[in-house]
Formats: C-alpha cells, structure tokens, sequence
C-alpha cells in the first residue's frame, strides 16, 4: 500500500481491520492518543441545522479538541458534521489530527467530495456510503490505544444508527446532540419518553447513551466531554 493524495489530504488504503495498525504508520499517525469520534448529518441536514453546528464545532469543540489533543475521526467528506469539523480546524489554524475514512470506489469516482480540511484519509472497500462504518468504528479504537474515546451523534440518517451500534461495539459512549434532528432527536426524544422507537431503545438499554442539548446548553454538553477526557 502506497501514499496517495486527494487534493491536500493525504491517503491511504486499507482492506480489513488487520491492515489499519501499518496503515496508520504510512500516514505518521501514532496510537495512544484520546480519540473523539464524529457521527451523524451530511448532505441531509438542513442550512439552519448546519448552521448551528458549525458554529458550535468552532466556538465549543475545537478549542476543546486543541486543549486535550484529542484525534478527530470522521467520515471526511465536505458535507454536513465533517465539513463544519474541518471549517472549525482551519478557523482556529489548528494541527489536530482530522482523519476521514470513507469508501475508496465512491471517492474515486468524486474525488472533490473529501473535505479539504481534514490532515488524512483512510479509504475503504465497499460500493456504498456506510460500507465504511466497521472500520471507521475500529480506527478509532486503534488511535485511541487505550486512552479515552467518544463519539458526538448530530443529526444523522440512515447510516447513523449503524455507526452508533458500531461505537456501542467499541465501548465507546456515544454523547446524542439533541435539537440537531433526525437521528439524534429520535434517540433523545425516546430517552425522555416523549416517542418510542425501539433502534433508540436498543442503544440506550446499554448504558453508553449520553444526551445532552449543545444549543441551549452547552456548557452541560461540554461537561459530558470533560468527565471522558
């Protein structure tokens, strides 16, 4: 496996689950380093969703993200969570590892669609968006070493369900935006008794499902980021 480029981010590929340890090499990214897991909304969240989230990720989590040194993991597009990820980055001029893993054929075939923010790539096998969930999941396992590990669920369709399953597999909990819709107002509303929805009853009965409203209270989302790391 080789070093290759989509525009200024670096890439490389990986197979399986066996390949990612070497693959991490390539890139010069070392293990043991707190990982901070994103999930959720892309091209499905609304402008004003965006929006605030953006503007979240930039006044709340990158600073955060800086202070800890955390490593970022996400699905490297520039779409929806992982593009205000890679806004907030190059907003505080920041050096923080922003890694994509993303299925190889789709970005082959759109290589514009890799956020031009993020440091690395990882990209994947499959033929569909969400093949890459497993080893999204795992890589960051892998990175974090040990050390503390969490995913931030906004928004989110149909992959993100899959992609909190694959946290939960991980031990790794899962901090639910809730206000950010879909997905994580499912999850959030089902929690306070407010719907049923037996995906969101299946997470939270494992105990690794944090809620929390990153608009109307942030400093209460945060605080859930502060007792992990």
């Amino acid at each position: 496996m080789t070093i290759s480029q989509f525009g200024k981010v670096q890439a490389t590929a990986i197979t399986s689950e066996a390949d990612i340890a070497a693959a991490l090499q390539r890139l010069g990214i070392s293990t043991g380093q707190s990982t901070l897991v994103l999930i959720g909304g892309a091209g499905g969240m609304s402008e004003e969703q965006l929006a605030q989230t953006q503007s979240f990720f930039a006044d709340w989590v990158a600073p955060f993200v800086i202070e800890k040194k955390l490593a970022v993991i996400d699905g490297g597009t520039d779409s929806g969570i992982m593009k205000a990820m890679g806004l907030a980055r190059t907003k505080h001029n920041a050096d923080f590892l922003l890694v994509g893993v993303a299925v190889e054929a789709l970005l082959r075939e759109e290589p514009w669609l890799v956020e031009q923010n993020h440091s690395h790539l990882l990209t994947v096998p499959g033929t569909d968006w969400g093949d890459e969930v497993a080893l999204l999941s795992r890589t960051a396992t892998i990175i974090a070493g040990g050390k503390p590990s969490m995913t931030l669920l906004f928004n989110g369709g149909q992959i993100t369900w899959r992609d909190a399953e694959a946290s939960i597999n991980e031990n790794r909990p899962v901090l639910v935006a809730e206000g950010s819709g879909r997905a994580a107002d499912d999850i959030s509303q089902t929690q306070t008794g407010m719907k049923i929805d037996m995906r969101a009853i299946k997470l939270i009965q494992t105990g690794l499902i944090r809620v929390a409203n990153p608009y109307h209270e942030p400093e209460k989302f945060m605080a859930h980021l502060k007792n992990t790391y």
